[in-house]
């Protein structure tokens, strides 16, 4: 018997990340006179576009989430536990805890990366 198990966690924080890159430029063009890094979660995520990108990222299906949960239970429980929520991880299937690792992760890439697009950003238009 073959089991097949298919990881898409990574593919699904890249994609909120693609996203959230998406949403921060989208910002900067709208709002001329931001000249330092917006608050991600303020800001950017005023209207919930931030927390509407990262929900869409979590798996729906029963099987994505399975699979997420045997190969990454460990992270999973983690950033669960960061979240400071409490209660049990694998409530609601664990989609909830799929969707605290894909907001830390994508929290992370904006502290590693926000300044450098911001900056770029600034520098175009100086040359406009």
């Amino acid at each position: 018997m073959k089991v097949e198990i298919d990881d898409t966690l990574q593919s699904n924080v890249d994609c909120a990340i693609e996203e959230v890159e998406k949403e921060l430029r989208s910002y900067l063009e709208e709002n001329p006179e931001v000249d330092s890094v917006p608050c991600l979660n303020n800001d950017l995520d005023y209207s919930g576009a931030i927390h509407e990108i990262v929900d869409s990222a979590v798996p729906i299906y029963t099987k994505e989430i399975k699979d997420t949960w045997y190969l990454h239970e460990n992270k999973l429980i983690e950033a669960h536990s960061l979240a400071g929520v409490g209660g049990d991880p694998h409530e609601n299937d664990g989609m909830s805890a799929i969707y605290f690792y894909i907001q830390q992760e994508v929290n992370n890439w904006y502290r590693l990366n926000a300044s450098d697009i911001v900056d770029g950003v600034v520098a175009a238009r100086k040359t406009e």
